[in-house]
């Protein structure tokens, strides 16, 4: 009788872990991670760098830029103060009515000053002062009708177009059809100290 053997099937060993290669894994990955970070840290320092050189120059371009319109903002009133200088004294009206002096003064631009007891007009060059009065009459964004009667004016600058009258804190009235009153109205800022500057 033969015997029947049977043979075992050899037992899987069990895998031992291998701590020493995976510390040097964790090492590797840590140090991986440490010169990553490292890297980036320097990226953002150059960066912050160029920022910061970047601000200095912009600094010292708006220092430049402050001075030049310092500059030219003492030449200008510089140029302001000769031309206004250079204008001759104001004449006196035959007529107390202002109204009535309106319709005389149709040749030019002129502007009209209120003593409280006459009125004067000055006939403005073309050149510079006559430009900026036009700038100033053409500056919609800075007429803007308000509420209640026009407030007594002391100032008035006569187009051949228009009548603006002018009073303190930039407000006044326009009148399209040169009338010695009109709507109560906002007027560019600073219209009113340049047409006092011409009777200063």
């Amino acid at each position: 009788m033969e015997r029947t053997t049977t043979r075992r099937r050899p037992s899987k060993k069990p895998v031992k872990l291998n701590y020493r290669m995976m510390l040097c894994i964790a090492v590797l990955v840590f140090f991986l991670l440490a010169l990553l970070f490292f890297i980036l840290f320097l990226s953002r320092g150059g960066k912050i760098s160029d920022l910061n050189k970047q601000i200095e120059t912009l600094n010292g371009e708006k220092t430049t830029l402050s001075d030049q319109v310092n500059s030219l903002t003492q030449e200008n009133q510089t140029l302001l103060s000769g031309l206004t200088d250079a204008l001759p004294d104001p004449t006196t009206a035959q007529t107390d009515s202002l109204p009535d002096l309106i319709p005389q003064l149709t040749e030019g631009v002129y502007v009209v000053h209120s003593t409280g007891s006459q009125y004067q007009y000055l006939s403005i060059p073309a050149g510079y002062l006559q430009d900026k009065l036009a700038a100033y009459r053409d500056d919609a964004a800075g007429y803007t009708v308000v509420e209640g009667d026009a407030p007594t004016c002391t100032y008035w600058v006569l187009f051949s177009d228009r009548v603006i009258g002018l009073a303190e804190g930039d407000q006044g009235f326009v009148s399209m059809d040169r009338a010695a009153t009109g709507s109560a109205t906002t007027v560019p800022s600073g219209m009113y100290a340049f047409v006092a500057s011409f009777f200063a």
